[in-house]
């Protein structure tokens, strides 16, 4: 459980970088951390998925783990495709999508 416990530290931390890299990426700045935010989020995931597969090993929260397995794969699809969907004058609602 202490590794649980370190992953899900280490996903709030994530969340507050996240989210000032995401708004400074959405405002016109940082984007020279664009990589960095995508490793971030790739970890995150990844963190995700290990407390998943560990809250199924030890059989606590099957339903819940399962979901956050699924989440994180569309997590991870949006977050690699998120450059590429509605381009133009209303992309700020993938941003907004993103956020949320």
């Amino acid at each position: 459980m202490a590794v649980s416990r370190g992953l899900l530290m280490f996903m709030r931390l994530a969340v507050l970088f996240q989210l000032a890299v995401g708004i400074g990426l959405w405002t016109g700045h940082l984007y020279s951390l664009v990589d960095v935010h995508r490793t971030v989020g790739v970890l995150f995931v990844l963190a995700l998925w290990v407390i998943a597969v560990v809250a199924m090993v030890y059989r606590h929260a099957i339903g819940l783990a399962e979901f956050a397995l699924a989440w994180g794969v569309l997590v991870a699809a949006f977050g690699f495709m998120q450059q590429g969907i509605m381009p133009g004058d209303y992309h700020w609602t993938i941003r907004v999508v993103d956020i949320a």
